[in-house]
């Protein structure tokens, strides 16, 4: 069987499409996991490893020779990637086995996330490229990801590159929102005291995105920053909510109630694999999506160039949660 075979059975697997035999499947021997069970972040559970590689493997390098990812959504059984480098957004099949660019340009577009609407609309969310009050904007793409408008939110923020970095779409009574991920802790300077999450909710109003509610993440979530949210419907009205960390190479699982918008009940912690020697591998994760309750995939900015890290920059990762 071919490695691109092997690997699209394990995810049908994972995703409950294909039957396996194999039992549960073991984490890191070097991990005493009786002091992990994900209830806070020092006692953070492991993901497992499932499939990965390199971008520039995937897509064309002729007229881009790196991709600067920053976002993911799963949309119509397809991953959708976002690089702030270029326009075009990714197209790749869930096995990693082939992907291509949907129209655009390899020009530096600020896209910090992406999220798919429930009838194959994209939006693509963008941060502040100047200091002194300046507001995100959101573009709206069509179901190829071209680019059909521009609107800007409510929401200012006070320095360049720091903005909102992660964005989830949903619809609630017929009424469509996004969840905009301020990247700093309470949308303020990187030296922001940790545990104050912030996401905003946000609505069209007269070519707005406005803030309708500003939802505070739990305290116990205090991430160093924030870098994407993903939803996955429970079908009663509430979500489970992903929350991932690049500075701190953690995700942070939860519940929102769309009936107070608010998050709620307990709260799980997932850090990714490190090195035989415990060091950091994955030190740039920017997106985050699902593919199943218990399935996510995620992307990879460059690093800052230090070993282990560069080997995982710039790529696209399968994780399977702990059960």
């Amino acid at each position: 069987m071919s490695r691109a075979a092997s690997v699209s059975c394990v995810l049908a697997a994972l995703l409950s499409a294909c039957q396996t035999d194999d039992g549960p499947s073991k984490s890191d021997p070097d991990v005493d996991t009786g002091t992990l069970d994900g209830t806070s972040m020092s006692r953070a559970l492991p993901v497992q490893l499932v499939a990965e590689k390199k971008l520039s493997k995937l897509l064309p390098t002729k007229e881009v020779d790196h991709y600067e990812a920053s976002g993911i959504v799963a949309s119509g059984g397809t991953l959708y990637v976002a690089s702030d480098n270029l326009t075009n957004i990714a197209a790749i099949d869930t096995s990693l086995n082939k992907g291509k660019l949907g129209p655009g340009e390899a020009i530096n577009s600020q896209y910090e996330a992406i999220t798919a609407s429930d009838d194959g609309r994209f939006f693509a969310i963008i941060e502040p490229t100047t200091d002194g009050d300046v507001p995100a904007e959101v573009d709206a793409l069509a179901s190829d990801t071209a680019f059909v408008d521009r609107s800007k939110t409510d929401t200012t923020f006070d320095h360049a590159n720091k903005g909102f970095e992660g964005v989830a779409w949903l619809r609630v009574s017929g009424s469509e929102y996004l969840l905009a991920l301020c990247e700093n802790n309470d949308c303020k300077d990187d030296d922001s005291t940790p545990g104050e999450g912030r996401v905003k909710l946000l609505a069209p109003v007269d070519g707005v995105w406005a803030t309708q509610k500003t939802l505070k993440l739990p305290e116990l979530a205090g991430f160093l920053n924030y870098s994407d949210i993903a939803l996955r419907s429970t079908g009663d009205g509430s979500y489970a909510v992903l929350v991932v960390s690049r500075k701190s190479a953690m995700l942070w699982l939860g519940t929102l109630s769309t009936s107070t918008w608010a998050f709620t009940g307990a709260s799980n912690f997932y850090s990714f694999p490190r090195d035989a020697d415990g060091a950091v591998r994955y030190c740039s994760v920017e997106g985050v999506t699902f593919l199943g309750p218990q399935v996510i995939a995620a992307v990879s900015d460059k690093s800052d160039g230090s070993k282990p890290c560069t080997d995982e920059e710039e790529s696209i990762h399968i994780f399977q949660l702990p059960q």
